[in-house]
């Protein structure tokens, strides 16, 4: 197919704005939910941001994935809904929003996604310490050991992701769905040496990640999201199981499910 052809497709797919405003379903934390909801803050999209928590039991598992496994087989936390359209997995989820919303760009289609799956990579790592399940990290106390042997891994990992970055942001002069998980990343790694007694990290040796973080912080289409709760107040990681929480979440509470329109530009 043409250049010509493939532009046009694009561009159709690019004016298909959401005439309502999406769902965005997944647990009340960060996580990888945190991605997904700075993409569409960056927007400027208004969302529903469906957020499960400590009855997730009844809200998810016997109410809303039943439903939608009728939509989708794939389904899992966290999922979008656009109309007809029901999308899940993490990727999946961004690359979807990066495209609709005419924030990733089909020229850098697969650096993008190289970095996302980089980014996932880097993410599974991480899940080993922060929960008990791989019985890397059964409990807190074990938490700042595992952690000191889990950035020795990490740098790994930002190593080739400061490789990536073309500057400021890793696809160039404009952040894509990447640059959110990539995000969110480094910041819950900064936020966990900061807040473990006797870690520390030297992130001076990846200057190109830090200041794609800072450039992040910097952007004022993200500022209403960086003064939500969603990135204030809510936990890491699940507040049921997790060693660490972060300093915003504090002692809770979880809460209930819910389910709120957020405007970005409100």
């Amino acid at each position: 197919r043409s250049p010509t052809h493939r532009c046009h497709r694009a561009l159709l797919f690019a004016l298909a704005t959401m005439t309502e405003p999406c769902t965005l379903g997944y647990h009340k934390i960060r996580g990888l939910g945190a991605p997904c909801r700075m993409l569409l803050c960056f927007s400027g999209e208004p969302f529903y941001n469906k957020a499960y928590a400590g009855d997730l039991k009844e809200e998810w598992f016997a109410k809303d994935k039943p439903a939608l496994v009728a939509r989708n087989s794939y389904i899992n936390l966290p999922y979008v809904i656009d109309g007809d359209t029901v999308v899940t997995q993490s990727n999946s989820v961004l690359l979807y929003l990066g495209r609709k919303l005419a924030i990733d760009k089909d020229a850098d289609f697969f650096a993008n996604h190289q970095a996302l799956d980089q980014c996932m990579d880097l993410r599974n790592d991480l899940m080993k310490i922060v929960y008990p399940f791989s019985g890397v990290c059964k409990d807190k106390a074990d938490f700042p050991a595992a952690l000191e042997r889990h950035l020795k891994g990490a740098a790994g990992h930002f190593g080739k992701l400061e490789q990536g970055v073309r500057g400021p942001f890793l696809c160039g002069a404009a952040p894509q769905s990447a640059d959110f998980h990539l995000f969110e990343m480094v910041d819950q790694h900064l936020a966990m040496v900061d807040q473990t007694d006797g870690v520390d990290f030297d992130f001076a040796a990846f200057p190109k990640l830090a200041a794609l973080h800072a450039a992040m912080k910097a952007l004022p289409e993200l500022a209403t999201y960086f003064k939500s709760p969603m990135y204030t107040s809510w936990a890491f990681n699940n507040a049921m199981f997790t060693h660490f929480l972060g300093a915003g979440y504090g002692d809770g509470p979880y809460g209930t499910t819910s389910n709120e329109l957020f405007d970005p530009k409100a």
